[in-house]
């Protein structure tokens, strides 16, 4: 054999030898393809199950218990619970309806009492429709529903979640059908049970958002097998419908074989012991399949393709190029998707540039992903925030650290709101430095919104007693541990009842406003300004003697002496001052300027008196 027969030979020998190589590999990779589509299908269902639980299950009713409790526990439903007049009830009204316009999947807040009546009800008919206060003729009796008998039942400061049902209203289902969960919380006076808070919430958007998947169609049933989410939305609650379904029909070869199965009750906490059930999309195992299929045979046909070059320049040195061709892009676009529509997150560059938002980060913020991407993060800054919070966070993510707390910013429109943010900077893996900083928010508007309620008084807008008292305590401590001074002023408005009983309240509120308006803007600052009751106002002054509170003191005084109120004309006050000693406390020293106001007063009024 001479040396071209025996090349062409060796070459043909090397082409064969590649073509069963070839095919052996394909074999064993398109067996070992089958088994791993399996195990991936096992992983995506379980990370489609963290995902919808931690990102969409579990926030929605921490959100909503919180809720609740503030409602439950705040002062004013106490107050109105104590004293029902007309003014009370208006208040609590009010707060009831900023709840739940600042939450729009609650589709009822109620106060009902112990004997079942509704004594404050906000209602909304669909979700991201305006909320509206009930009027007292359509209030109901809810004594014989379950869920009050359940309620009335519970230990103090214990959530109670209803089983997910559909919507019942004068004693028949609604349609069309309102899916909702009632979360509920008693309420107790002297150990006896006295009321409860019970909001409903409007479910729509939250099983769409369960349901969603390009991988599996999504069921949740009961501990009965009863369909709570189906596909087919006939099937939805159809214990409630009177729709009998077995679920051997979905399931002919039940639970276990390549179906996946998650207990929905940590995150639910009621009766239905929920299951949320995962089955594979027909169709989507076989594109699955085909697609690698079709990998498997360009990867045969490449090299064969490989092969044969190999062979003609076999006696050059070898390029590995197989392990280059071999590689298969696995992205799945599922999951980013999920935590893009429902997780405020934004992405950074260390200058604080926007190179990525969340479709989530977009809605809350009312910019569009365009209007972002390449702007500084201080787009959404709040002039109110506070300037240390900022200083601190800096600190703490410059220095490679996860960052976490309260941030105030502001929408596109002008709007407020708050995020409790988690900031995490992103290193790089060759040198440590940071790359990119990543924030993760949930939206806790609505708790700022309800803690806002509690410490304004509503007439004046200025600080309430609650507040003062919670200020007045703080600044003691800072005082006694920096020695500092600090000083009290008390106002007190001069023959204010006269006002009232000659020219009526709603004159008398006017003056009240006119008054914390007039001092808001004379005062400085550092001094912390509320009404305490009635005509009765106090101002805390940080830092500051007694003589020089006595100045301020004089310069109010004067500037209401010289006011003329619509209506009623000029007015005067009396101020009484005090000043922290050694061993006060917060009831000795608010006692001592007391008694100077009533040194003030009675010495002719329109004065201010120190304490001595």
């Amino acid at each position: 054999m001479n040396q071209q027969n025996f090349h062409k030979f060796f070459t043909l020998y090397f082409i064969v030898f590649g073509i069963i190589i070839s095919c052996f590999s394909v074999i064993v990779a398109y067996t070992f393809e089958i088994k791993d589509i399996e195990i991936d299908l096992n992983r995506k269902a379980k990370e489609i199950f963290q995902i919808k639980n931690e990102t969409i299950l579990k926030p929605t009713f921490e959100n909503i218990d919180n809720i609740a409790k503030s409602l439950a526990y705040d002062n004013l439903t106490k107050k109105f619970l104590i004293e029902r007049n007309s003014l009370n009830k208006e208040n609590l009204n009010n707060i009831f309806l900023a709840v739940a316009n600042s939450n729009s999947i609650i589709m009822q807040a109620r106060l009902i009492d112990k004997s079942g009546q509704e004594l404050v009800r906000v209602d909304r008919n669909k979700e991201n429709q305006q909320a509206f206060i009930v009027g007292e003729k359509d209030l109901q009796n809810k004594y014989h529903r379950d869920y009050f008998q359940s309620i009335s039942k519970l230990n103090e400061k214990e959530i109670w979640h209803s089983k997910l049902d559909l919507n019942i209203e004068h004693g028949k289902i609604e349609i069309p059908y309102r899916p909702t969960i009632r979360v509920g919380i008693a309420l107790f006076e002297n150990n006896q049970f006295s009321a409860m808070v019970v909001i409903n919430l409007l479910t729509n958007n939250l099983f769409k958002s369960l349901a969603s998947s390009s991988i599996f169609d999504c069921y949740i049933i009961d501990e009965n097998k009863n369909y709570i989410l189906h596909p087919n939305q006939e099937f939805a609650f159809n214990k409630y419908k009177n729709i009998a379904r077995d679920i051997s029909i979905d399931f002919p070869d039940g639970l276990n074989n390549g179906i996946f199965t998650f207990s929905l009750k940590d995150s639910l906490k009621n009766e239905d012991n929920a299951i949320l059930i995962l089955k594979t999309k027909k169709d989507y195992k076989k594109e699955l399949l085909k697609e690698r299929t079709n990998v498997a045979v360009i990867v045969f046909l490449l090299t064969v393709a490989l092969s044969f070059i190999m062979a003609i320049f076999v006696s050059k040195t070898p390029r590995i190029l197989q392990e280059k061709l071999l590689k298969a892009n696995k992205k799945l676009n599922e999951f980013t998707l999920i935590i893009d529509k429902y997780v405020i997150t934004v992405t950074t560059k260390i200058d604080s540039t926007i190179v990525e938002a969340s479709k989530a980060f977009e809605q809350i913020s009312g910019y569009s992903k365009e209007e972002l991407i390449g702007k500084k993060i201080s787009i959404i800054s709040n002039p109110k925030q506070d300037k240390m919070i900022i200083k601190e966070l800096w600190k703490t993510i410059l220095d490679k650290k996860i960052w976490e707390g309260e941030i105030q910013n502001k929408s596109k429109d002008g709007k407020d709101y708050w995020l409790n943010q988690y900031i995490i900077p992103k290193k790089n893996a060759k040198n440590d430095s940071i790359e990119q900083f990543i924030s993760v928010g949930v939206d806790i508007t609505a708790k700022k919104e309800l803690e806002k309620f509690a410490s304004i008084d509503k007439l004046t807008g200025i600080y309430n007693r609650r507040m003062l008292d919670t200020f007045l305590q703080k600044e003691i401590e800072v005082a006694r541990r920096h020695k500092d001074n600090l000083s009290l002023i008390i106002i007190d408005i001069d023959f204010f009842k006269l006002v009232n009983d000659t020219y009526g309240h709603l004159v008398g509120d006017n003056v009240l406003k006119q008054l914390s308006k007039i001092i808001s803007e004379n005062i400085r600052i550092s001094d912390i300004f509320g009404r305490y009751g009635g005509e009765e106002f106090l101002i805390i002054c940080t830092k500051t003697s007694e003589d020089s509170a006595f100045i301020l003191a004089e310069k109010l005084r004067k500037e209401i002496e010289n006011f003329r109120f619509e209506k009623v004309g000029y007015k005067t006050i009396s101020l009484g001052i005090s000043s922290l000693k050694k061993d006060d406390n917060i009831e000795l020293l608010f006692k001592k300027a007391d008694e100077a106001l009533y040194e003030a007063k009675k010495s002719g009024r329109n004065k201010s008196i120190i304490y001595r």
